[in-house]
Formats: C-alpha cells, structure tokens, sequence
C-alpha cells in the first residue's frame, strides 16, 4: 500500500513538473532573448528552466503574497468582528423591505430621501440581498470587500498605464502602499456595517470613470464619455456626495480630446449633466432637521477649517500625529502638484497626472461639503471613521503624484531615490501598521456591543418597554429608538428574515453551575433603596461547555418571566478562568447599573439569567439578593 501511494505520490510530481515546463516553454517562445540564444550557445533547456523562468516566476508569486496580505488581514477582521443584526439606518430599511415584500414599492420608496442621501441604487443591492439571504447583513459587508477589491485593481491598472519597466521597484513600492491605503482598517465602521456600501460603489464608479477617460485610449472619445456619465449617474444617486464625481472627473475630461473646440463641447456637455442630476436630486429634498445650520462655517470658520483638515487627517489616523496638521500637509501637498500641473497643462506629467488629480479633487470636495453641512457637530465628529474610505484616496493620489514626480524629474533614478522613497512608505506603512491596532481594538468594541444586540434582539418578546430606563440596555446596542425596534421587529418577522420566539423555558436550578451575583449578597435582610436609587451588580456568567460564550446578562426581580435590565459580560476575570480550567472564562464577568424607577415599591429579589442560544432557554444565576424599594 505504501508503495502505490509513493508511485501516486511520484506521479503527481511528475505532472506538475511537466506543467512547470510547459508553462515556461510558453514563455521562452514568447520570450526570444531567452531562447534563441539558448539554441545558439547551446545551453541546456533545463538550465533557462531554472535560471531565467523560475526567478521571474517567484517574484510575480512574492508580488502576490505582498499585495494578498492586506486583503487577508481584512477578511479576517470581518470575519472576527462582523455581526450579522440590522445597526442603526439599517432599520429604516425594514418599511421598504416590506413594501417589495408585498408588491406595493413605486420609484418613490426608492428615491425616497436617507437623512441627505439618495441611495436609490444602494437600495436595489439592499433588496437583492436581504430577500436572497433572508437579510444576512454580513452578505453587505463581503460585497464592499469585493467593491473595494475592483477598486484597488483599477487602481493599479491605472498606475500600469505610466508604467516604466526600469522603474519597476519603485512602481511597486508606491503600488503596494496604495493597496495597503485602499483595504485599511481605519475604515473599520464602514467595513463592519453592511449599510456603508454606498461609500465603496462611489469610490468604485469614481475609479471606473477615471479609468475609462484615461486609460482606455482606443475606445472613441464619445464612447467614453457615455460610460463614464453612467459611473457619475449611479454614484450620484447612492449618496450625496456621489453628485461630487461630476466636478472631481474634470481634469481626466479635459485630456479626452486633443481639438479646442470638441472639448470645449464635451466640457459643457458634462456640466449639463451634472446641473441635470443636482436638478432630479432636489425635487422634494428637505434639510434633516438635526443638521447644524449650514452657515456655522461663517460664525466659526476656524472652527469650520480644524473640521475640514481633521477629515483629511484622520485618514492617518489620530494617535500618533494630529489630524488638523496631518490634513493641512497633505492638503498643501496636493496643492502643489495642482499648481504645478495648471501651469504646465501641455507637459506630459499633466497627462498622467490627470486620473490621480480626479481622485484628489473628489477627496477635497467630499471634505468641503461634510464640513459645511456637518461642521456643527464638532470637531470629534470629523474623525469619524466612515469618511476615511473617501479622505484616503487624497493620500493615493499624493502618492501616485510622487511616483510620477520622481520619474519626471530624474529619468535614472539612483539608489539614494530608492532609499529615500523606500523610507518614507515604509515609515507610512507603519504609522498604517500601528493605527490598524487601534482599529482592531475598536472592532473588538463593535462585536462585543452588536453581539448583545443581536441576542437581545432575538428575545425582545421577553424584553419589558421599561428597560428603555436603563443605562446602556442592550437594545440601544442597535438603534436609540426602542420603539421603532418593536415595530420593525414584527415586520421582520413576516417577512422570515429573523424569527423572534415567545415560548422559551425558565431554568432556575440548572444541572452546571453558569455563574452567579456576587454584588450584593444574598442575606437575609434586604438592602433598602430609593425609587430614585441605582442599584450596582458585579458577576460572572458562563455557559459550560460551549464556545459561545453569552454576551449579555438579564435581570428580573420576583417571580416575572421577563427582564426590566441587561449587563454585559466582558469584564476580566481569571480566578473564574482558573478556578474552571478554561481560558473560555477569563472575560466571564459583568456589571449592571440597575434603575429603580420600574420596579414597584415593597421588597423583591433580583435575578440573573443568562439565555443559551443553542438549547433556547433561559437559566438563572446563583445568587438571590433581597431589596427594599422606598418612596
């Protein structure tokens, strides 16, 4: 047996070494200067094999592994931290949901206006999704992934357009920089929400537009110009700032045509298209009445301006330099190559430079416009981590720009380039590397909240309205509004995307321990509190012999079959881990600060549960401390 499995073993070896040769032979014949003088000298084929293919072959896989590690460590950060629950807008979506359910949605449900937003071609994909997967949110938040994997190609077969082959080092530092910018975690609120994939297909119609004006030189100009209003019409209606792709693609339009005139024809026509779809947006458009006043960027312009460079800083990240100077140097970076540019307009370093300009100007723009509708919200607010998906693609451009810059002014770059550039991405791909630990922290945050959420909402039925009086219950992990998560609850129900029990089992002495309330004591006299009074628990909860561990804990008080508060279960505690022989348990405790306000005066117990998801039933923690409630 051992010996047909070696001869198996050696065939499979054989046939791949006979791919191997093929694959090379393929390329020396493509390949003259490798093997003409190969038959003229008389060099063995073996010895081109493996000095000349296979080198050449192992550095296009190094090339691959390197561009390939930022996607992975992506993947595995939405793998880890995703959360499949509808957060926050996404429940705005269950109404629409149900109109298509039922047949009854017209072009105005999805027209219909999201805070500022149009995000009529973002609903099509929402609807898509959510009836093929029974709304699996995470199924969003792959196709971003995938969104922002089409960008990053189309990206680089932009670069490959100025490609010089005796730069080829120095295209794929700038290139592999890039790739590490577009897959960043500091995008991490727009990688773990599924709503967010307006942001991705802007960027990905944006890029698509610059590509086919520049790069696809021998497809007609007219041609051109229909495909890439296409990509400007989609992006202007999945979000506001979408509309921007128009103003942002003028630099790559004005390279379309050689003629004066043609041009000029094209330019005018653009713009009408662009004032056509401002136009069709503005029809019954009303101002979100929690907006700041749009003219705080007159009462507070300094104000107005640390929030418009804090927007481009942040893309950096916050903890290492300070966004407003971060921004202000790239914007004045990006300034520079602007000048350079429009005094220069006929040099050749105009031409190439055109696509990473359009990039740049709709980073600007997007940060213009946030900052004259959203200033008013303070200067915290701009280094929100949505934005960076956008604010980042000001950095590629200054990037690419430098690339560019460095070709154009010296013809032969030298080895003190080399360095000199290769020090600088490094020393940005590290400040990337250290802001990507504090993303993973912040991940970690999100999982843990939207993870109560999502088992909170599956019991809502047992989950009583006064826990709205409760600091940090569990539903407000998803949406402020209780009440509309009740009613759109129902409807989710009808349409089978999420199924929400009324029957489950009280377990009150269960055949393992799974934990107990260790603050306060059980004792047998109560501890006497006010109404107005908040009362503090400390705990551990675990379920034995179960990987998935339970996020929340729930309390009742008397015999009630429902609970009036929640905790969350994420505190540290290894003499649990220790004392049960599991590193499962070293975050089993919790802490609840309970309101009195719904429990009615007159003594009572507390009580700690914990629900099983997998056998669906509650079971109660140890511990029954007594309580007193006082006028």
């Amino acid at each position: 047996m051992q010996h047909k499995d070696n001869l198996r073993k050696g065939r499979n070896k054989t046939f791949l070494d006979l791919i191997k040769i093929s694959f090379s032979t393929a390329l020396l014949i493509n390949k003259k200067s490798y093997f003409e003088p190969a038959i003229n000298n008389k060099i063995k084929f073996s010895y081109i094999v493996s000095n000349k293919i296979l080198p050449f072959q192992k550095t296009k896989v190094l090339l691959l592994v390197a561009y390939s590690l930022p996607v992975i460590l992506l993947l595995w950060f939405v793998t880890t931290f995703s959360v499949n629950v509808p957060f926050w807008d996404e429940w705005g979506l269950v109404g629409f949901f149900g109109k298509v359910y039922s047949s009854t949605a017209n072009f105005g449900d999805f027209f219909a206006q999201q805070n500022e937003h149009r995000i009529f071609f973002p609903r099509i994909i929402f609807a898509i999704f959510a009836f093929s997967s029974k709304w699996n949110i995470k199924l969003e938040i792959y196709f971003s992934i995938l969104l922002a994997l089409v960008n990053f190609v189309v990206l680089y077969k932009v670069a490959a357009s100025t490609y010089n082959k005796n730069n080829k080092l120095l295209f794929h530092l700038f290139n592999f920089t890039t790739c590490i910018l577009n897959f960043s975690l500091i995008q991490y609120e727009n990688w773990l929400w599924g709503f967010q994939i307006a942001w991705f297909l802007i960027n990905t119609c944006l890029i698509l537009a610059v590509f086919i004006l520049t790069v696809l030189k021998k497809i007609n100009p007219n041609v051109r110009l229909l495909l890439a209003s296409i990509c400007c019409f989609i992006a202007s209606f999945s979000s506001a700032h979408g509309l921007l792709s128009w103003l942002a693609l003028l630099p790559s339009l004005y390279i379309l045509e050689e003629r004066n005139k043609q041009k000029k024809i094209k330019i005018l026509l653009w713009m009408g298209l662009f004032v056509f779809c401002v136009a069709i947006y503005s029809i019954g458009y009303q101002k979100p009445s929690q907006h700041p006043s749009i003219f705080f960027i007159l009462q507070q312009p300094l104000t107005a301006s640390e929030y418009l460079f804090s927007i481009i800083g942040f893309s950096l990240g916050k903890n290492i330099f300070n966004p407003v100077i971060t921004g202000l140097t790239i914007f004045l970076t990006f300034s520079f190559f602007n000048i350079f540019c429009f005094k220069n307009y006929q040099s050749v370093f105009f031409h190439k430079a055109t696509p990473w300009l359009s990039l740049g100007w709709f980073s600007i723009l997007f940060a213009s416009i946030t900052t004259f509708g959203r200033a008013g919200f303070g200067i915290e607010q701009a280094s929100s981590s949505r934005y960076v998906t956008v604010s980042i693609l000001l950095i590629v451009s200054c990037l690419q720009l430098c690339r560019l810059w460095i070709l154009y002014k010296w013809q032969d770059v030298d080895k003190n380039i080399y360095m000199f550039s290769g020090l600088c991405l490094g020393f940005l791909i590290c400040i990337f590397a250290f802001s990507s630990i504090n993303s993973i922290i912040e991940g970690q945050n999100i999982f843990i909240q939207r993870n109560a959420g999502k088992n909170c909402l599956e019991i809502i039925n047992f989950i009583n309205k006064d826990i709205s009086n409760s600091p940090k219950n569990c539903l407000n992990f998803i949406h402020p509004d209780q009440l509309q998560i009740r009613e759109q609850s129902k409807t989710i129900q009808r349409l089978e995307f999420r199924n929400f029990p009324v029957n489950l089992d009280f377990i009150t002495r269960g055949e393992k321990v799974h934990g107990s309330i260790d603050v306060p004591t059980t004792t047998e006299q109560p501890l006497n509190l006010h109404r107005s009074d908040t009362l503090k628990l400390l705990g551990w909860a675990i379920l034995p012999e179960q990987q998935e561990q339970p996020p929340i804990i729930l309390l009742s008080y008397g015999n009630n079959r429902s609970f009036f508060a929640t905790g969350l279960v994420n505190s540290k505690r290894p003499d649990v881990a220790t004392a049960l022989n599991s590193s499962f348990y070293n975050t089993s405790g919790w802490e609840a600060n309970v309101s009195l306000s719904s429990i009615p005066t007159g003594e009572t117990v507390i009580k700690a549960w914990v629900y099983d998801r997998k056998r669906k039933e509650f079971i109660q923690l140890n511990g029954e401390p007594k309580i007193k409630v006082l006028e």
